[in-house]
């Protein structure tokens, strides 16, 4: 059973939600993919019913080339940026869902909503004081959140008691804060 005054920041959801969206860009790509060979099969299929020292050859080929350059230009764009982006995302979440998550206690010091990029996808950081019982020391650890996203609402100086997968934030629970230790 979980503790009621643990905050979830990520949501096991987000991991079907990335699954889908990642299945609908590879569909669409397909889709167009599968129209452009219909038409360059159409544009050889064409060529080839032509007379030999036929005026449409050259127009024939003018539109084969042409399409053919447009699809190679979408290809780079759609699956370079729209399908890699996508991509990222999906496998993040799947090791957020999946992967080995450590519990750590620390103090927060401050949020920054610089972007940042961790794995291929857009993060905001948060900053916290953590003793490192090895070198016996405190040192400042980054823990990352989606950009997208909203930072978690925590004041500085607040001991949290937090999981993460990654560095990135599974979720959190405020043990105490500023003003309750001023009180």
């Amino acid at each position: 059973m979980q503790d009621i005054n643990v905050i979830d920041y990520f949501n096991p959801e987000y991991y079907t939600s990335a699954k889908k969206e990642r299945k609908i860009c590879l569909i669409i790509y397909l889709v167009i993919a599968g129209v452009f060979l219909a038409f360059v099969a159409g544009c050889i299929l064409w060529y080839s019913t032509l007379t030999y020292k036929d005026s449409l050859t050259s127009l024939v080929k003018a539109i084969a080339y042409i399409v053919s350059a447009i699809f190679i230009v979408f290809s780079f764009i759609y699956m370079g940026i729209k399908f890699r982006r996508t991509n990222k995302y999906y496998k993040l979440c799947y090791n957020l869902s999946t992967g080995l998550k450590e519990t750590f206690t620390a103090k927060f010091l401050r949020a920054s909503e610089n972007l940042v990029t961790k794995d291929g996808v857009d993060c905001k950081t948060l900053v916290f004081k953590e003793w490192n019982k090895y070198k016996k020391d405190f040192y400042e650890r980054v823990v990352y959140v989606f950009y997208e996203k909203p930072l978690p609402e925590i004041e500085e100086n607040t001991d949290l008691e937090f999981t993460t997968q990654g560095n990135f934030l599974l979720n959190y629970k405020i043990l105490t804060n500023k003003k309750e230790t001023e009180q």
